[in-house]
């Protein structure tokens, strides 16, 4: 996705594509995905690599976040899936003094959630709470069979 277009890349005219379907899918062999953009009868087609299709998130990432802009929508409601099992770290956040909590999320990429002292104080005391809560109900209920 990084690569410089030749010549002939640059020089062709931007043709606009109205109202495109997009499709992509794995290979079998989940070495590289098809990126597929059809509009009526025009059908473009496109072989990516991991990282291309990490440099596709990445980009579409950035391009919403100016879409949406500063108004982030209301977390209440939304679907998300959970991520279950990843690599994470905490690190000091310098610029807000506070801490950034960063994970390496399997369909987006590495993430850094920054959080300000206040933030982090509150997501520590309901983790704290969510663990007496986990313990009250297991206690609750007794051993599984």
């Amino acid at each position: 996705m990084s690569k410089k277009p030749t010549p002939a890349e640059t020089s062709a005219p931007a043709e606009r594509v109205r109202d495109p379907h997009i499709h992509i899918a794995a290979s079998e062999d989940f070495k590289q995905a098809t990126l597929t953009i059809t509009s009526g009868r025009k059908k473009i087609v496109l072989d990516l690599n991991a990282a291309q299709v990490a440099d596709l998130i990445t980009g579409l990432g950035a391009v919403h976040q100016a879409m949406v802009g500063a108004n982030i929508p209301p977390i209440e409601g939304v679907s998300f899936t959970p991520v279950r099992r990843t690599n994470w770290a905490l690190q000091l956040d310098p610029e807000s003094q506070g801490s950034i909590l960063a994970f390496q999320h399997p369909a987006y990429g590495p993430i850094g959630l920054a959080m300000t002292p206040a933030d982090a104080a509150k997501v520590a005391h309901g983790l704290s709470l969510h663990q007496q809560l986990n313990a009250a109900t297991l206690k609750a209920s007794g051993p599984a069979n």
